[in-house]
């Protein structure tokens, strides 16, 4: 990559009006020699701009924006999901491209615990009970020593399981290709997968949305765990089967599901998920932090100075894999 002597800089605009001083700050202090040009909509890039590097989210006018430029050699994406660029007309082979892999982990691991502490001790329930004057005990369930099973483990699901582990939880893990997943999960193989399911109280997924992992938790797969168990899914809409989901739920085959993902976006109001004590629904807001932008402007640094190093970025995207 030619040194960094112009970075574009592409958000919503009414994203921008909120974050631009503290983008020109950032490439300030860490970036003094480098041009930085903030842009909110596609007519805001200088036309003929040569940029070495673009940052931005998948905005659906991101193709027209970059036609606007003379050249450009990376675009490090804002999100670690980046499914939306594959239906996008600019080429994935000729740039480098990055994406903001991990900066989610500690949010979404919180948000995992907290939905399952919400089920484990009733605090639906609890919050439900507390719109009238109400006294009346129930034992409650406990997460020391409860079974996590996590399909996905990046470093989202790698940060579930060390803080599950935290808590006295036994915890398995599947990644798509065999490997190291870590000192806080057992690795479980296709074959492990299956036991491990029969015994899962918290099924976690984490998976990217790709053409392999769509409706990957279909009915099959919730028919295998335990009647009772829980779904947490902070994936990517798609990648739950949520026909599947509801009848799972309608039946008692699962206990509850804390859901921040679906397949449209926003969730359809006559979707039948909406209502219900038995599911926790939030629109998809698990990864959301104050540290966003300072964490993803963080992990371009270090791609940078992975690239100038050794021509290797630290979070690429795969074009291949689709993510």
């Amino acid at each position: 990559m030619s040194p960094l002597e112009t970075l574009l800089f592409l958000q919503r605009p009414e994203v921008l009006a909120e974050q631009g001083d503290r983008v020109r700050a950032w490439g300030a202090r860490e970036l003094p020699g480098t041009r930085l040009v903030l842009a909110g909509s596609p007519e805001e890039v200088p036309a003929g701009l040569v940029a070495q590097a673009v940052i931005t989210p998948t905005l659906d006018w991101l193709p027209e924006a970059l036609a606007r430029l003379a050249h450009y050699d990376w675009i490090h994406f804002l999100s670690s999901g980046i499914e939306a660029i594959w239906a996008m007309p600019f080429d994935k082979h000729a740039v480098i491209l990055t994406r903001s892999a991990g900066i989610h982990a500690p949010a979404i691991s919180e948000y995992v615990l907290g939905a399952m502490l919400y089920f484990a001790k009733d605090f639906g329930h609890w919050t439900r009970a507390a719109e009238r004057p109400h006294w009346k005990r129930r034992w409650l369930g406990e997460l020391t020593g409860a079974r996590v099973t996590i399909l996905g483990m990046g470093r989202v699901g790698g940060m579930v399981a060390e803080r599950c582990a935290g808590f006295g939880m036994r915890v398995g893990g599947v990644r798509r290709t065999p490997g190291d997943v870590g000192a806080w999960a057992e690795a479980l193989s296709p074959a492990g997968l299956e036991d491990a399911l029969a015994e899962t109280d918290f099924l976690v997924v984490c998976l990217p949305l790709t053409e392999h992992t769509r409706g990957r938790v279909d009915a099959a797969l919730l028919g295998r765990l335990p009647r009772g168990a829980v779904l947490i899914d902070v994936s990517r809409g798609g990648v739950v089967d949520e026909d599947a989901l509801v009848a799972a739920l309608e039946t008692g085959q699962l206990g509850g599901a804390a859901l921040d993902v679906f397949a449209q976006e926003p969730l359809l109001a006559s979707s039948p998920l909406w209502g219900r004590e038995d599911v926790l629904l939030t629109p998809h807001v698990a990864g959301t932090t104050p540290y966003y932008l300072e964490r993803a402007l963080a992990l371009f640094l270090d791609n940078l100075r992975a690239l100038e190093e050794r021509g290797v970025p630290v979070t690429p995207v795969n074009v291949e894999a689709g993510y």
